[in-house]
């Protein structure tokens, strides 16, 4: 494979007035992203920036650069290459059996380190175990893995190292200087990992300089703060919220009104993900008196109190409270700290906090990025989910009953009636389709479906629905494929389902063939997603229970929203618009042991 790494710069087309959206460190984790740019409200005509390492350390690498790549076909956005991107890269150029050995050791080192990378990802979507990845075998399915991922693979390669957009430049790590033309065509591995680069003495003129990588509570000594750090002297600005590094991380982005603005017009969010508690009392603040980072985080055991232990930092004999579940040993058994500072944030009565770690001594948490613990009471904060309804006035169809005429998938209007630029592709066809079937839906915008109470609170916004477990199922020869509707809280047998189809050796099917076939993968599987199976390949089984009600949810091949439809709008609407016949099927749940 061999490619040839150096510097590329970019330049980003931007007019005047046209926001910029900027965001570094994604790490893998697809909701997050999303989330971020919902709370950004991207959108009409703004650029998105994505500096740098959109994979591992998360649960989603293979989904954000699916994700990022789909919005780039439809709208300005630019990315550029990190150190880990790169490095992930670089381990899959060596084609010898050298380097498919170095490959396969690879994916046991992150499987132990970070629980998988985009690598394991792309094996389990073909239904591949890392644990399979031995021998001769590996490079059989190095080899299968680069050519189904090839579009992926490329994306990232082809990644700059630099952007640039007005008096703004755009790089992972840092610079060395503002001289670009001494820096294109050279190695690019310094600016892509320049760890504490603020911290090097640099500063700039010409530029402002934004950079990811080292995450910004590192360069707080005195507090632990994962907000950005503006230096508006030296024209730097690093934006790294140590999201997938530290515990209490978060995902930054920044606003820039346009490419001109000055650093006192930037604005920034975040977004972790933590609980959200309201506080019920006032508290006065306290600055930390111990801050513990990586650089120095050996602890000592003195006391356990609870959940809080009493701990001495063993380099400096320091002695501090901290939650018991905040250390971990290394591989020698030595016990050490996550990033922590015992400061207690100031906090006026109804003001809103995430809640990194609840625990006997109060709630460690965070203030507009500024960690610490509140002690007084509180209340949980609820999101309360709306379901909002959408017209079913019908468009232009054809004699079968499809579209007539392309869908429109460039975005739908915002509440602020801007056009909605975060979602995918495959969701906007969902939408555009139903509209022109006249077929009315309520929708509800939400976190990833992918713990249970994310699921009830969706459960309790389409009140009245049946909602669906949806299974793809495949049979052994991989050459019949299903999709499977039964209501959620039935147990699905297997046995008893391939006894009434008629295939036996059912198992689940393959993401590869999910994504194929219906355009939608993992945690997002739908019936929506049967409009993109223009030649039949799989069949619909719709358990007869699902019948009962007069409405259902499902996603609309995104698991980040959900929508709810009436039952007899997608048997004599939706599905014949798309050319599919169900099968019915009565699933007990029971074996014959029950």
């Amino acid at each position: 494979m061999a490619h040839k790494i150096v510097t590329k710069i970019q330049k980003i087309s931007a007019c005047p007035g046209q926001r910029l959206l900027v965001i570094s460190d994604i790490h893998g984790h697809l909701d997050r992203l999303i989330q971020l740019l919902r709370q950004m409200d991207y959108g009409g005509e703004d650029i998105l920036v994505l500096v740098g390492d959109l994979i591992e350390k998360g649960p989603d690498s293979l989904r954000v650069v699916q994700y990022v790549m789909d919005l780039a076909r439809r709208h300005p956005v630019y990315v550029s290459m990190g150190n880990v991107d790169l490095g992930r890269l670089l381990k899959v150029d060596d084609d010898s059996p050298e380097g498919v050995e170095d490959w396969a050791g690879f994916l046991n080192w992150a499987q132990r380190t970070w629980g998988g990378s985009l690598f394991h990802e792309m094996l389990a979507d073909m239904g591949i175990s890392a644990d399979q990845v031995v021998g001769d075998k590996a490079a059989q399915y190095r080899r299968l893995m680069l050519e189904e991922f090839h579009a992926e693979m490329e994306f990232l390669w082809s990644r700059p190292t630099i952007l640039t957009a007005g008096k703004y430049l755009f790089v992972h790590g840092g610079i060395p200087t503002e001289d670009l033309g001494a820096l294109e065509g050279t190695d690019p591995i310094p600016y892509l990992k320049n760890d504490d680069f603020l911290n090097k003495g640099h500063s700039f003129r010409e530029h402002i300089v934004v950079t990811g990588h080292w995450p910004a509570c590192l360069y707080r000594v005195d507090r632990e703060d994962v907000s950005p750090v503006f230096d508006v002297e030296r024209q730097i600005l690093c934006i790294d919220g140590g999201n997938g590094l530290k515990r209490s991380g978060q995902l930054n982005g920044i606003i820039l009104p346009d490419c001109q603005a000055p650093m006192s017009q930037i604005r920034w969010m975040g977004y972790d993900g933590f609980p959200v508690i309201e506080a019920l009392e006032r508290q006065e603040g306290r600055a930390a008196a111990v801050h513990i980072q990586y650089f120095d985080c050996q602890v000592e055991l003195l006391e356990q109190r609870g959940d809080m232990a009493l701990w001495k930092q063993s380099s400096t004999g320091k002695k501090f409270e901290a939650p018991m579940e905040w250390t971990y040993r290394d591989g020698d058994g030595r016990l050490h700290c996550s990033d922590y500072a015992d400061a207690l944030l100031d906090v006026e009565q109804g003001e809103r906090l995430s809640v990194i770690v609840h625990t006997d001594g109060g709630y460690y948490c965070k203030k507009n990025g500024l960690i610490g613990w509140y002690k007084e009471t509180a209340r949980p904060v609820e999101s309360k989910l709306v379901a909002k309804p959408f017209g079913s006035e019908p468009g232009p169809v054809s004699d079968s009953g499809c579209p007539s005429e392309p869908m429109a998938l460039y975005g739908i209007p915002s509440a602020t009636g801007r056009k909605e630029c975060h979602r995918r592709e495959r969701e906007l066809a969902v939408y555009e389709l139903l509209k022109r079937l006249g077929i009315g839906y309520e929708r509800i915008d939400h976190v990833q479906t992918n713990t249970m109470e994310a699921c009830q609170a969706v459960d309790k916004a389409l009140a009245g629905a049946v909602i669906c477990k949806n299974l793809f199922l495949r049979n052994r020869q991989r050459t019949r494929f299903y999709l499977l509707m039964l209501p959620g809280d039935k147990v699905f047998r297997t046995r008893e389902l391939s006894a009434q189809i008629g295939s036996s050796r059912l198992s689940f099917g393959e993401a590869v063939y999910m994504e194929k076939y219906l355009h939608t993968s993992p945690g997002s599987l739908s019936v929506m997603g049967l409009m993109h199976d223009k030649e039949h390949q799989v069949q619909l089984l719709i358990d007869r229970d699902i019948l009962q009600g007069e409405f259902f949810g499902c996603h609309p091949c995104m698991n980040t929203s959900s929508i709810r439809l009436r039952i007899e709008d997608l048997l004599k609407k939706f599905l014949p618009a798309v050319a599919h016949v169900p099968v019915y099927v009565d699933l007990t749940g029971e074996t014959e042991q029950d």
